[in-house]
């Protein structure tokens, strides 16, 4: 899957700063990348642009992020 073809509920994995692979599940687009839950008891927000992301996997309850979209193009 490409970074454009991401929707709100896909599973990604992404690079960190220090080279490691981490997953989290899509929230909302941003105005610089995907917001990504990457775990934990109340949820890790992650920032997942085209140089970080590595792949992604479709969601089972996938959809669009129209507001994200129109908010930030």
């Amino acid at each position: 899957m490409k970074y454009q073809d991401i929707q709100i509920g896909d599973s990604i994995t992404f690079s960190t700063a220090h080279t490691a692979e981490m997953r989290g599940r899509a929230m909302m687009k941003g105005p610089h990348g995907w917001v990504v839950n990457a775990g934990g008891r109340h949820g890790v927000p992650k920032i997942v642009s085209e140089a970080n992301y590595i792949r992604g996997r479709k969601g089972k309850n996938r959809k669009p992020d129209y507001l994200g979209a129109f908010i930030n193009g």
